[in-house]
Order: structure tokens, then sequence, then C-alpha cells
């Protein structure tokens, strides 16, 4: 086995090490560990886990539509209210390299719709940004993978954000949903990150 030195005393790497006290530095804390089995319209992930504790989130999720052909939509909080004006994205899909973007009452997370048969779904992993500036407008950044009503397979770049003119908004919460109909069922990770 492969042996190393840590402050000066040779360790075998496949030892297992104990830690005591407070592990302190960069990384990232499991905030929010939720499994949706049961249809519900949107979820919400509430103050609770998006606050002033931290600036910068990582969200992990797969989501599976009820209804077939649908887009996923990604709504901010604001004040313990959700957003429905004053947003922007902007979606690259990996495939055919098109560009789909506008403005307006949500930030779309997929570059075409979704289907709902067994195994379509859609995986969204990210950053949220900005979260508690009054200055930097609060943006999501990440990518998505999703299977479209044929069961094809399509990749996506997604950003999104408030506009400059709500750049002095804090967020403190966050809603997931279709464009129509449920989410059948899911799982949703939300992770603080250290800095």
């Amino acid at each position: 086995m492969t042996r190393s030195k840590i402050q000066g005393e040779s360790v075998n790497l496949a030892d297992t090490f104990a830690f005591t006290g407070t592990v302190s530095g960069t990384g990232m804390n499991l905030l929010l560990d939720a499994t949706i089995s049961s249809a519900v319209s949107e979820y919400d992930i509430s103050s609770t886990y998006i606050n002033s504790t931290y600036d910068t989130y990582y969200l992990d999720a797969a989501l599976h539509p009820a209804t077939d052909n649908v887009a996923v939509y990604m709504r901010p909080f604001v004040s313990g209210s959700v957003v429905t004006s004053g947003l922007a994205y902007a979606n690259l899909g990996f495939e055919n390299g098109l560009i789909y973007g506008d403005g307006g009452a949500y930030i779309r997370l997929c570059r075409s719709e979704v289907g709902n048969e067994d195994g379509e779904s859609i995986t969204i992993n990210g950053h949220l940004q900005n979260v508690n500036s009054t200055t930097i407008p609060f943006t999501f950044s990440g990518t998505s993978t999703s299977f479209k009503t044929d069961g094809q397979h399509e990749g996506s770049g997604v950003s999104g954000s408030l506009v400059v003119g709500s750049r002095a908004s804090v967020v403190n919460g966050l809603r997931l949903y279709f464009s129509s109909g449920n989410i059948e069922s899911g799982t949703v990770k939300l992770y603080g990150l250290r800095t």
C-alpha cells in the first residue's frame, strides 16, 4: 500500500482517521435531503434552509412529472413571497447548440420539454449565488439532464437570475415546479457552501 507523510509521520493511505473538535474551512454542508413520494404542485425550499447563513448554495434535484411534455421552472422567494416577475434565463442544448432564453415570470431549467413515461424525468444541479447580496443579483447556474417525450436524452446548460433592477433583493427560498401538472416524485438536496 502506498505510504505518505503527514506532519513527519509515515501513514498508510488506507488507514481510517477519526477527527475530534471542529473541522473548519471550505466545503459543503448538507442542509436538506428530501424525497417527494406523493404528487405536489410545486416543491418549496423555505428560509429554514436558504437564509443569511450562506451566500452560495448547491442544488441537486431529480424530478418526475405527472404530465407529459412539460418544462421545469424555478422561482426564488424574496421576503417570504415567491417572485413572479423580473426574472431572466438562458439555456443551451448540448446536442444541438441551440439557445433558448427569455425574461419574465420564471427561470427555465431545461432546453426542451420533459416526458412523463417511466424513466423520463429531469435531473438538475447547480449553484445558487449572491443570495444575500444587495448589489449583485441572485443567480442560478448549472446543468440539467432530461428525457423528452420520446425517451430521447437531452443535456442543457442553464442559467437564470433576478434582473438588474432587482439586485437589492435578498433571496430566502426557492420554488421548483413544472409548467403544467404536478411533480409526481423526486428528490431534492440542498448544500450550503462554506467559504
